[in-house]
């Protein structure tokens, strides 16, 4: 991509993301107008591949994201480093490294100095040194943080919606995952989506990437501990906080590539949502311009796991399976023999 295709990508996706802003609508609807009606909350870990899954969801003419509705439906999908205001602490990854909004001049990089990580959040919030300050729940609730949230929900669907009367909010913020109980005390009527991805796979995949600095500098041992902690107290507290909760399910990313138009079905009838066959990727489907990982559409990749479980060792995997073995299991996961 040379700069000038750099620079109208740069643009088009500060159209999108700024729209809130600048709508028509916010001269002739009020968000007071604005209903939220069962919003959708996809879940898990970074990297386990609910970008493809949303982008299907997305599809669906009624659904918004924080970023766009069906004409842009590639558009930003995570609140918590996404929107273009400011949410309460609480529902927010403070990192200096986002990768949006475009402009980042509200982003204020709060995160404190950890001594391992420094200010690094990327697959490391769910992890035992840090899982206090990012675990939330119903006891965590003010007025203020609803008040705060529901305006940006309301913000997008003025924004993005083609009917602000049958939209729907869908949001993949994978530190929601530990919020679980705040977000069902705001939204008694969502509907939660778990995915799951293998665990020896992802966790080993994190711990080669040497994109930041204490990765490089730390022994591989250390990280696959810290990275299995995640995926642990991720999933852990998901399915624990939605066991009473009536809507609800559980995909692995495993089974979606195998089968999207199965899996895709069996989603969208626990949403709430109308199945249409466009939703799932297509060799005619063009992303819309400004698009960001296109590899992340069609052809659905199906074999994403295997070069990373090929960098398993036994001494590694066994690091993997002593901290999620139990919960692994129960998703249908096994370490490499």
């Amino acid at each position: 991509m040379n700069k000038f295709e750099r620079l109208l990508q740069v643009t088009v996706n500060a159209y999108w993301e700024y729209k809130p802003w600048w709508t028509l609508r916010q001269w002739t609807t009020s968000l007071d107008e604005i209903k939220i009606n069962r919003p959708i909350f996809v879940l898990g870990v970074q990297g386990g591949g609910l970008t493809l899954l949303t982008r299907m969801l997305h599809r669906n003419p009624n659904v918004v994201t924080i970023g766009g509705g069906r004409t842009y439906w590639v558009g930003n999908n995570e609140m918590d480093k996404q929107y273009i205001g400011e949410l309460p602490e609480d529902l927010t990854l403070r990192s200096p490294r986002y990768q949006s909004p475009t402009f980042k001049t509200h982003m204020r990089g709060k995160a404190e100095e950890h001594p391992v990580f420094g200010r690094e959040r990327n697959w490391v919030y769910a992890c035992e040194d840090l899982l206090d300050q990012y675990r939330k729940t119903d006891t965590d609730w003010t007025p203020e943080k609803e008040t705060c949230l529901r305006r940006a929900i309301k913000e997008s669907i003025r924004a993005y919606a083609q009917d602000t009367e049958t939209a729907r909010f869908l949001d993949m913020s994978q530190t929601f995952s530990l919020k679980v109980p705040l977000l069902r005390k705001i939204f008694p009527d969502a509907r939660f989506v778990v995915q799951t991805r293998n665990p020896y796979a992802t966790c080993i995949k994190e711990a080669c990437d040497d994109a930041y600095e204490w990765r490089r500098e730390t022994e591989l041992e250390r990280k696959l501990n810290i990275f299995a902690e995640h995926w642990r107290n991720t999933y852990a507290h998901a399915v624990d906080d939605l066991k009473t909760h009536a809507h609800k399910i559980t995909v692995r990313y495993e089974d979606l590539v195998e089968d999207p138009e199965g899996e895709l079905r069996r989603v969208a009838e626990a949403v709430d949502l109308e199945y249409d066959p466009d939703m799932v990727p297509r060799a005619h489907h063009r992303l819309p311009f400004g698009a960001s990982e296109s590899h992340k559409w069609f052809p659905v990749r199906t074999e994403v796991n295997e070069k990373h479980l090929n960098q398993l060792s036994e001494r590694t995997a066994s690091v993997i399976r002593e901290n999620v073995e139990d919960l692994a299991r129960s998703f249908g996961y096994r370490a490499p023999a």
